[in-house]
């Protein structure tokens, strides 16, 4: 899986006081980047870089804890094992905030159709194709 299935809910983004109170429950490595988190945090918990309409200000540069992908990389996870644990966080956020369900992360679904579509190396089986000029067979 290349990218993590992201419903944009932007719940992680509201919730980064939580995360910053419960880190030290978390491992040491965590620990680490989120005691370097470089944003403010408002008084109802939320990034200062989120923006009214849910979108990242500072996405294309935002802190690694912020990055999943990378964090995967430097915390040496597997990196679908680290998007579960991620997908979980985040369906527990949604739920929690009310959100309808079609903002939950359907990481199971989506994972199994990737591994699927890589082992059989194509998106859908081939059909077979005779060439123009070969003979017809019955």
């Amino acid at each position: 899986m290349d990218s993590f299935p992201c419903t944009k809910c932007s719940q992680c983004c509201r919730n980064v006081g939580k995360v910053i109170a419960n880190s030290p429950n978390l491992p040491q490595k965590i620990q680490d980047l989120i005691s370097i988190f470089p944003y403010e945090v408002k008084p109802d918990g939320s990034c200062s870089m989120l923006l009214d309409d849910g979108i990242c200000k500072v996405y294309n540069h935002r802190p690694i804890i912020c990055n999943i992908k990378l964090t995967a990389s430097i915390f040496n996870y597997d990196l679908t094992e680290w998007y579960r644990i991620n997908a979980d966080m985040c369906n527990t956020y949604i739920r929690e905030a009310g959100l309808s369900d079609d903002y939950l992360v359907k990481f199971e679904k989506s994972a199994e159709k990737t591994i699927k579509t890589y082992e059989e190396g194509r998106i859908s089986p081939r059909k077979k194709r005779r060439r123009k000029n070969s003979p017809k067979t019955s």
